[in-house]
């Protein structure tokens, strides 16, 4: 029962192709950045468009309002909701919304992820994505195009400590527009140790049009706060943050370096209730 699952995405990474693929990265999960992008092993609403099975951990409902902030740039600037409940029995909903660009350019995502607990020990998501991009002449609208694409992802709870996970984004390739430009396809498998609460070590791999990159995080809970760092290749850039959280409320922040670029930084408000 848990071999089939991961011997089937260990799979997809290996034979993903490296086509060309339209649109920003338009996942924000502050704490998975601050931990080297490792979010196919993490839980919470955040996480949905790393992978989809992380939103059946949710038990309270969560709103979180975030923002991605490129290169230090404000024009690239990308704003983000996440939030999920309790659907039925062992099963959960999530919602992601993105916006990235201005009045010339902008691209928009909304996600909706169905989630559940297929045994106690194994999660699975399924999540539908909408992308829009709109190009004006400052004047009137240029041009707009829409697509539609499927995410899905697992999550296996192995010897209490360990956890096995894996996404697929676009499995099916889809395009967008007149062009047929591909939106992006990307597998992410990973895994996750949590030797006490909150601290967690996380090792993924993942596999785009970029190629293969490695991602190690860590966390490190220290009483209200916990630090968070993490590293990844192609390029190679590190990064680190910070999460702390009081009466249901969680402020989250994180920092990512670029070998040319300059510093990213992210930020997050979650609200449990």
């Amino acid at each position: 029962m848990r071999v089939k699952p991961a011997v089937f995405f260990i799979t997809l990474l290996i034979l993903a192709g490296q086509s060309e693929a339209a649109f920003e990265e338009l996942e924000i999960g502050v704490a998975s950045q601050a931990m080297g992008g490792t979010g196919v092993v993490l839980f919470g609403a955040e996480m949905a468009l790393f992978n989809p099975a992380a939103v059946a951990g949710v038990r309270n409902r969560t709103l979180t309002v975030s923002g991605r902030l490129p290169f230090s740039k404000i024009d690239f600037a990308t704003c983000g909701i996440d939030g999920a409940f309790h659907l039925s029995g062992r099963w959960n909903v999530g919602l992601n919304l993105r916006y990235f660009g201005g009045d010339l350019y902008n691209e928009q995502m909304a996600a909706v992820t169905l989630a559940g607990m297929l045994t106690d020990d194994m999660s699975f998501g399924l999540q539908p994505v909408i992308y829009m991009a709109s190009i004006a002449d400052g004047v009137s609208e240029y041009g707009s195009a829409t697509a539609m694409a499927v995410n899905m992802g697992f999550q296996v709870r192995m010897y209490n400590r360990w956890l096995l996970a894996a996404s697929v984004r676009n499995p099916f390739q889809a395009r967008l527009g007149e062009s047929g430009e591909y939106l992006k396809r990307r597998i992410d498998v990973g895994l996750r140790y949590e030797p006490a609460t909150g601290m967690i070590s996380a090792l993924t791999f993942s596999r785009d049009f970029n190629g293969m990159r490695i991602h190690v995080g860590q966390s490190l809970p220290l009483g209200l706060v916990t630090i968070l760092a993490g590293v990844q290749s192609n390029p190679v850039s590190i990064s680190g943050g910070l999460n702390t959280s009081t009466f249901g409320i969680a402020l989250k922040y994180a920092v990512i370096t670029h070998p040319q670029l300059d510093l990213t930084h992210q930020f997050g408000v979650t609200c449990d209730f």
